[in-house]
C-alpha cells in the first residue's frame, strides 16, 4: 500500500509543475532548466542526510547510481528539448510511457507483480493515452515527437535502474547519489553565461519545477525500495493526468470527452492496484 501512495504521490509531484517547466523551457531553454533544476534540487535535498543512516558504499552500488544519474541528465535533455518543440498535452502523454517501458523491462528481467496488477497497469497505460490524444490542431514538429519517444524510452531505464539502486544504498541514499551525478555532470553548464542569465530571469518557475521534480523523485526512489519496481514505475508515470488537470486548473485549457474518460480510467485502475496491493 505505500508503494501506492509514494507512486501516485510521485506523480502529481511531477504533473503539477508541467505547465511551470514548459513556460520556463521555451524562454530560457532546456539546457539552463535542467542545469539549475537539477543542482538546486540535489542541494535542496542534501540536509535529510543528516537524519538517514548511511548504507555501505560499495563499488557496484556507486557504480549504478553514477550510470544511473548519467543517463538521468540524458532523459532530462531530451525530454526538455522535446518540450521545447511540442505543445505540452502532446510531449507529456508520450513521456509518460516511461512507467510502462520501466515496468516492460523489470517483467523482462522476471520480476511479477501478480496478474491482476499487471491487468490494471496496463489499463492505466491506456487511461494515459486518451488523456493524451488532445486532437491539437497547430503543427507539430517530427524532430519533437521522435525526441518525447526516445525520452520515454530513456527514462524507462532510469526508472529501472533506480530498483537496483535502492536496492543496495536504499531509497534516500539511492536518490542523492544518483543525483549528485547527474549534477555534477552539468555543473559545466553554468559556465555559460546564457545559462546564468536564463536562470536569473525564472526564478519562481525554475523553483516550482525543482521542488515538484526533486520531491517526486524522492517519493519514486522510496517507492523503488519498497517495489515492486514495475508498480512503482507506472504509478510515477501517471504525472500525465495530474499534468493535464493542471493546464485545465491553472492555464483554462479545455479536455475532449475521451481526455475525461482517460482521466476517469487513471483514477479507476489506480484504486484497484491500490485495493490489489493493500
Amino acid at each position: 500500500m505505500l508503494t501506492v501512495a509514494l507512486g501516485v504521490s510521485a506523480a502529481l509531484l511531477w504533473g503539477v509543475p508541467d505547465v511551470a517547466l514548459a513556460v520556463a523551457v521555451r524562454r530560457i531553454g532546456p539546457t539552463a532548466m535542467m542545469a539549475g533544476s537539477l543542482i538546486l534540487g540535489t542541494l535542496l535535498a542534501a540536509p535529510i542526510a543528516l537524519f538517514v543512516a548511511r548504507p555501505e558504499f560499495t563499488a557496484d552500488a556507486i557504480a549504478l547510481a553514477v550510470g544511473d544519474g548519467l543517463l538521468m541528465v540524458a532523459g532530462y535533455a531530451i525530454a526538455y528539448t522535446a518540450f521545447a518543440r511540442c505543445p505540452v498535452s502532446v510531449v507529456t502523454p508520450i513521456i509518460s510511457c516511461e512507467g510502462a517501458a520501466a515496468a516492460a523491462i523489470a517483467i523482462a528481467f522476471g520480476e511479477r507483480p501478480g496478474d491482476g496488477i499487471i491487468a490494471l497497469l496496463c489499463v492505466a497505460v491506456l487511461g494515459v493515452v486518451l488523456v493524451g490524444i488532445a486532437g491539437h490542431a497547430g503543427p507539430i514538429s517530427p524532430s519533437g515527437l521522435a525526441l518525447a519517444i526516445v525520452a520515454a524510452v530513456v527514462w524507462g531505464g532510469v526508472l529501472y535502474l533506480g530498483g537496483p539502486v535502492t536496492d543496495r544504498l536504499g531509497g534516500y541514499w539511492g536518490f542523492l547519489v544518483v543525483r549528485s551525478a547527474a549534477s555534477l555532470a552539468v555543473v559545466p553548464f553554468l559556465l555559460r553565461p546564457a545559462v546564468r542569465h536564463g536562470l536569473r530571469s525564472e526564478p519562481w518557475r525554475l523553483l516550482v519545477w525543482t521542488v515538484g521534480d526533486t520531491g517526486g523523485n524522492l517519493c519514486y526512489f522510496a517507492a523503488a525500495a519498497i517495489g515492486p519496481i514495475a508498480l512503482a514505475s507506472v504509478l510515477g508515470a501517471q504525472f500525465a493526468v495530474f499534468g493535464t488537470l493542471a493546464g485545465v486548473i491553472l492555464l483554462g485549457e479545455r479536455l475532449r470527452r475521451h481526455q475525461w474518460a482517460g482521466v476517469a480510467i487513471v483514477l479507476a485502475a489506480v484504486s484497484g492496484i491500490a485495493l490489489l496491493h493493500a
